[in-house]
């Protein structure tokens, strides 16, 4: 979701005496050191404005670089804590080549058990499932589940299950056995959704950009001309 922005700053320079002109790559440096900031927590607002749900993570994957008269802006690629956000997140931009869903660890994972393909999506509304503070299902039942899954015999199973099939009356999806019955944890979706794109990475940046670099670019240049 590589994006370049570009700025015509031939009508800055062209205004700037021969003292100023000696001190721009400075006061550019530090201008953009402020704008990265600054689109940083943008970006994050902006996330928490336009996501459902979001969770943490989610909202602190924008990083920036800022070196000498360059700033990079970026979403965050580690993958380390399940799903990296720059994948979850590109779906989701306006500005990525598809909308599907990403298919995320767990999915990769039921289907590297060899269980289904189908897309499994949280059903929040069932008794056994745990959330978080944002309404989503915990990471913790999440691995729970796929761990369960693995075992055999288990408390948890899969209606389909590649691995055993046999006829049931429960629609699709994952389960979990208790002692007052079978409740269902996840539901199935024959093929990979699509979201909205209700993210804008590069447009949101760009447009705060052009408002706030000219007048950092002017306050860095005033304090390094005292």
């Amino acid at each position: 979701m590589a994006r370049t922005i570009e700025f015509e700053t031939e009508r800055i320079f062209r205004r700037l005496n021969v003292l100023e002109g000696t001190q721009i790559k400075y006061a550019g440096g530090q201008a953009l050191k402020r704008l990265g900031y600054e689109l940083k927590q943008h970006n994050k607002l902006q996330m928490a404005r336009r996501f459902e749900n979001p969770v943490p993570y989610t909202l602190s994957s924008v990083g920036y670089e800022a070196n000498g008269l360059e700033l990079r802006l970026y979403l965050n690629k580690d993958g380390s804590k399940g799903n990296a956000p720059a994948t979850y997140i590109y779906p989701t931009d306006r500005g990525s080549d598809s909308s599907l869903a990403y298919r995320t660890r767990f999915a990769r994972g039921i289907e590297k058990l060899g269980i289904t393909s189908l897309f499994p999506v949280p059903y929040l509304g069932g008794r056994r499932v745990r959330r978080n503070a944002a309404g989503n299902m915990t990471p913790g039942q999440y691995s729970q589940v796929l761990a369960g899954l693995k075992k055999r015999p288990s408390v948890y199973f899969s209606v389909p299950d590649r691995r055993n099939p046999r006829p049931s009356t429960l629609p699709p999806g994952i389960y979990q056995r208790t002692s007052k019955g079978v409740n269902m944890l996840f539901g199935y979706r024959p093929s990979t959704p699509s979201v909205r794109q209700a993210y804008d990475f590069a447009g949101i940046t760009i447009r705060l950009t052009q408002q706030r670099l000219p007048k950092l670019l002017g306050e860095e240049l005033a304090k390094a001309l005292r």
